[in-house]
């Protein structure tokens, strides 16, 4: 008997392998949106905390009160310098106030004119930035 050289693959073989690559295209695809609505909101709540730092410390380095104004409809908080305008920053696409926070004042001293709650909200996800009442400490959760 002559043994047959086999040469290729057989098509139960190829329809396997496409069935796998297909299966694990398909739950990667399914889960890329989840992973940017993710990214995006921890994106904008890292923002929203670096920004409320930097003012607490721009104010007692300056020895001048700062005002953040949240405006929830339009998805941006304003900066403000003793009233002066200083800059705006947009909350990323998705991303939204699922509260309505106060304007946050923030003392020569450094220290908050009351403590604060924001939350931002990107589908089912929240995030909060926290800025408590008397120290001024500024946290995420």
């Amino acid at each position: 008997m002559v043994a047959k050289r086999r040469n290729g693959y057989s098509l139960i073989e190829i329809l396997l392998v496409l069935a796998l690559l297909s299966s694990a295209a398909f739950t990667f695809l399914v889960h890329i949106p989840q992973q940017m609505e993710e990214r995006r909101l921890e994106l904008s709540a890292a923002v929203l905390l670096q920004d409320l730092r930097e003012v607490q410390q721009t104010a007692l380095a300056e020895n001048v009160w700062y005002k953040v104004k949240f405006s929830v409809y339009t998805g941006e908080y304003k900066i403000f310098r003793q009233g002066e305008f200083i800059r705006k920053v947009n909350l990323e696409n998705g991303v939204h106030f699922a509260n309505s926070p106060s304007d946050l004042t923030f003392r020569p001293t450094g220290t908050p004119d009351t403590g604060l709650t924001v939350m931002l909200a990107s589908g089912d996800l929240e995030r909060n930035v926290i800025v408590a009442p008397v120290m001024g400490r500024i946290r995420m959760e």
